[in-house]
Order: C-alpha cells, then sequence, then structure tokens
C-alpha cells in the first residue's frame, strides 16, 4: 500500500510540468489558434513562474494516488484468488 502511494506520489510530480504544459498548449487563443509549446511555457513561467508548473498538484496526488492504489490492491486480490502469490510475499 505505501509503495503504491510513494509511487503515485513521485510519478505525479514527475510528469505534472508535462501536464500544465498539455493544458495550456490545448486552451485555444483569442484569435481561435493554439499556442506553442513554448508560448505555453513562456505564459505559465512569466505569470507563475516555477510553481505555476506544479499547480494543481495536490490535487492531482490525491487523485492519482487513490487510482494507483487502488488498482494494485485489486491486482493483489485477484491474484490471490487465482491461486498465485500476492506480490512481495515468499
Amino acid at each position: 500500500l505505501s509503495a503504491a502511494l510513494t509511487a503515485a506520489f513521485f510519478s505525479t510530480l514527475a510528469s505534472q510540468p508535462g501536464d500544465m504544459l498539455l493544458s495550456s498548449v490545448n486552451k485555444y487563443k483569442k484569435d481561435g489558434s493554439k499556442p506553442t509549446t513554448a508560448e505555453a511555457a513562456r505564459d505559465i513561467l512569466s505569470k507563475d513562474g516555477w510553481k505555476g508548473l506544479f499547480r494543481g498538484t495536490k490535487a492531482r496526488i490525491l487523485h492519482t494516488g487513490a487510482i494507483v492504489t487502488a488498482q494494485l490492491t485489486l491486482y493483489d486480490i485477484v491474484k490471490q484468488l487465482c491461486g498465485i502469490a500476492a506480490t512481495g510475499s515468499t
């Protein structure tokens, strides 16, 4: 359980800046065009600095943590029901 939460925490920290850029690129400008990745990065950094790339991280950690933990727990339960040793057992 703690391994799943730890994995979710670090994977969220590693992927959050890229997801923020992707979300920003997918927002349309007033003229109907999409900004480039460089334009999106400049916009985020000029408004909020490096902190802006990590906006929403807490909520995403909770969300990802719940999903990853539930998936890995369910995976171990199904393995046990099939007669396969649970992960981490000898």
